[in-house]
């Protein structure tokens, strides 16, 4: 069976969902606030990767998976985006949809899209320096 948070995030109320906003975007800052000004966040960042990890060790054994990934997508919004994919045996299997959006959500898309789509060809444009 395909395991996947995505689902939930719809059935968050409003003020939840703006609520939860705020906490992501401030929770590199949490952590060093929690942690008295004496590190970062770096362990953070740690733990997603080994939780991903993991959700690939099980897709290889055979499980659907789903997870979040900045991957190189469809290119609807922009050429790289941070999106649903499936994992399974052969790895990433499909690049799904971001699902429907409600209208804070496409305009705070919409907002940060120029942005995006600029530190990407700024990526692309350093990669390709350097080869």
């Amino acid at each position: 069976s395909t395991q996947s948070t995505w689902g939930r995030i719809g059935s968050l109320s409003q003020s939840e969902k703006e609520a939860l906003t705020q906490r992501i975007r401030n929770a590199g800052t949490e952590v060093v606030e929690a942690k008295a000004g004496a590190g970062s966040a770096t362990l953070s960042m740690a733990d997603a990767g080994a939780r991903f990890v993991l959700s690939l060790v099980r897709a290889l054994q055979g499980a659907q998976i789903v997870e979040s990934a900045y991957v190189q997508g469809n290119g609807s919004l922009a050429r790289f985006f941070a999106q649903p994919i499936r994992l399974g045996r052969s790895g990433i299997e499909e690049v799904l949809d971001i699902g429907a959006l409600d209208s804070s959500e496409k305009e705070a898309v919409n907002k940060m899209l120029p942005t995006l789509r600029e530190e990407i060809e700024k990526g692309v444009s350093f990669v390709a320096s350097k080869l």
